[in-house]
């Protein structure tokens, strides 16, 4: 067994012996630069493994196989090419797949979504809302399925308000609250947030505001010319002293432009943070992947 492998099967092993989901390998940080085509991560029960490059990686499967093909499913998703592939190894995945967090619980899908419906990079940011959330009311923008509203609930927010497109993730964000019993004083609407902007300051003010916008939404948002819009526009929505936490998720920007777009309108805002993505995410170059930008609205 090559040593990469040995430490893999380290890695995995260490991972299943807890109970909560966890980002095993991360190839695409540049830390293995052999594997930077494959990410692995652990959804208890499976192990789920994303492909990025068509390249053989039958010697890695054949391993993984060899070590739990018979006691936990094994999915793989290939993300080259035209079309999503997802292959299925070992064991079924439960009908219901549920998995922990911080002691909090989310569903997960590893096998109809390009996405799993928890983004594992914001893991600490999470745990941060977890501490920090307590009497506040928190606007969630392009809130997926509602991972971040989930702990500041369970981090004692007093509303948290969900803005998303799609009725499917916020059904879904619905349940996870469900699921944790912190389904009271949370708001769901499936709104754009770019022609909604009125509606949703009826919901303030707001003591925090968390961004986190994919980088390009079809017609409805692209970062580099909407991103502006949403901090000029929904910033006045903030009380003053409260937080906006700006996310971005591009290999193609560093912290810089997020900077920038809060400067242009002079001294109302100070930073706070910067920070990236959790900490079981190695990476030479921390730019490359989530960035966030904690702006405290100071007028």
């Amino acid at each position: 067994m090559t040593e990469f492998l040995e430490n893999l099967k380290y890695r995995l092993e260490l991972a299943i012996s807890g109970a909560e989901v966890k980002r095993v390998l991360h190839g695409r940080g540049g830390t293995f630069p052999d594997q930077d085509y494959l990410n692995i991560d652990y959804y208890p029960p499976a192990i789920f493994i994303t492909v990025f490059k068509d390249v053989d990686y039958s010697h890695i499967i054949n391993e993984l196989i060899k070590i739990h093909g018979g006691d936990r499913p094994l999915i793989v998703q290939e993300r080259f090419g035209r079309d999503i592939k997802s292959i299925s190894l070992g064991l079924e995945l439960p009908e219901v797949h549920i998995v922990e967090e911080h002691g909090l619980k989310y569903h997960v899908s590893l096998k109809q979504n390009q996405n799993t419906g928890l983004f594992l990079d914001m893991k600490d940011e999470r745990s941060k809302l977890m501490s920090n959330s307590e009497g506040k009311n928190i606007l969630n923008l392009f809130s997926y399925t509602c991972s971040l509203s989930v702990a500041a609930k369970a981090g004692g927010a007093k509303q948290v308000v969900n803005i998303d497109q799609k009725k499917t993730f916020l059904n879904i964000g619905r349940e996870n609250h469900r699921l944790n019993n912190c389904d009271d004083g949370v708001v769901y609407k499936s709104w754009d947030v770019l022609k909604s902007i009125n509606q949703i300051g009826k919901f303030g003010p707001f003591d925090k505001i968390i961004c986190d916008p994919p980088s390009n939404q079809g017609k409805s948002f692209f970062y580099k010319k909407d991103y502006e819009k949403i901090i000029r526009r929904m910033g006045s929505f903030l009380k003053v002293g409260g937080e906006f936490v700006a996310c971005l998720n591009t290999p193609f920007e560093e912290t810089s432009f997020l900077r920038d777009l809060f400067k242009s309108e002079g001294g109302k805002w100070e930073l706070v943070q910067e920070s990236f993505s959790a900490s079981e995410y190695e990476e030479l170059n921390k730019q490359n992947g989530l960035k966030m930008c904690t702006y405290r609205r100071c007028e």
